[in-house]
């Protein structure tokens, strides 16, 4: 038996194939299967509820340092401790131990990397199945953070003045 993921991509395939729309909505297909009778919302458990309500709230807590910077003041870390897997949230200003912020930092950096690593996957496929459009996908990002610091310091002047 197809787990829902499975069951969710086949009914959107099948959908896809109706609309025969180059790109889809994903409210449009909710409104679709919903109408049709054709999506189920699974019980959830309440804990799991409020834990993806309390990890997204907390990973909306920033803090501006002396030097400008906004960072994230909750920091989270996932450990594997007698057999499952746990994660752990701190306080980067309160507390945390030197090993939990490296933690922290490297399995940040590995979620970036799998990231990139996927969205080379795509654009390589792209570049494969359609030759002509010859898609780039810049890799350094130095320029980016750095604008994007500018702007975020621009932004916190301009709501002080």
């Amino acid at each position: 038996m197809a787990n829902y993921n499975e069951q969710v991509v086949r009914l959107w395939d099948e959908w896809e194939d109706q609309t025969g729309d180059e790109a889809n909505d994903p409210d449009d297909f909710i409104d679709w299967a919903i109408a049709n009778n054709r999506l189920y919302t699974p019980l959830e458990d309440v804990r799991k509820i409020h834990r993806r309500r309390l990890s997204e709230a907390l990973r909306q807590v920033h803090r501006v340092n002396e030097e400008g910077t906004t960072y994230r003041a909750k920091q989270c870390v996932t450990i594997a401790e007698e057999g499952r897997q746990r994660t752990l949230v701190f306080d980067v200003d309160k507390n945390g131990t030197p090993q939990l912020r490296r933690k922290a930092v490297r399995q940040r950096r590995d979620a970036i990397v799998n990231d990139v690593y996927r969205a080379m996957s795509d654009v390589d496929h792209m570049n494969f199945a359609y030759p002509h459009d010859e898609i780039q996908f810049e890799m350094n990002f130095t320029e980016d953070y750095e604008e994007r610091k500018a702007l975020e310091r621009m932004q916190r002047k301009k709501n002080v003045s």
